[in-house]
């Protein structure tokens, strides 16, 4: 082989490794950028949902967020319900987590939506609590208390029939 004809093969070896590998470079360099772009979206995004969150946080009512327990003895039901309560935009709901019978053996509830606090001053609030009669379920508007930081008392009164159920935090 001519001395020419490998020099021009060499330099064309060379050339395309050298141009596969700037491709693969500029390649992977694109990946970065777009990860880059990406990481700094979720980043905006994370700040300003942490931002709307510490405005719409108030520790004044913001207590009230957290498990509650509470008592039944009647001919339905004797045992407890404990309910998850959640801050979830302006309003407060209490999702029903668990229920104990009187011998402290527990059950998984469905997870549904028992409560809801429309109006909260961190003192008294107004909200509307879903109750069960005869396998139906009511929306009854129901007036909240509280007692201290720990209990408040949960009040409605429907057609006639009315109670007053005590929350305590757990």
């Amino acid at each position: 082989m001519k001395n020419s004809t490998l020099l021009f093969r060499s330099l064309a070896t060379i050339i395309f490794i050298s141009g596969i590998a700037h491709l693969v470079s500029y390649a992977s360099h694109k990946d970065d950028i777009t990860y880059n772009e990406s990481v700094n979206i979720i980043e905006e995004y994370n700040l300003k949902e942490d931002k709307n969150s510490k405005a719409n946080n108030n520790p004044k009512t913001d207590y009230i967020v957290g498990k509650w327990k509470v008592n039944y003895n009647s001919e339905d039901f004797i045992g407890a319900v404990l309910y998850n309560i959640k801050k979830e935009g302006e309003n407060f709901n209490a999702y029903v987590y668990q229920y104990q019978d009187k011998n402290d053996n527990s059950e998984k509830a469905e997870g549904s939506k028992a409560l809801i606090i429309k109006n909260f001053d961190g003192y008294q609030g107004k909200g509307v609590y879903t109750i069960e009669y005869e396998q139906q379920q009511y929306q009854v508007d129901c007036q909240i208390d509280m007692i201290d930081e720990n209990n408040f008392k949960l009040s409605y009164n429907y057609y006639g029939y009315s109670d007053v159920e005590t929350w305590k935090r757990q």
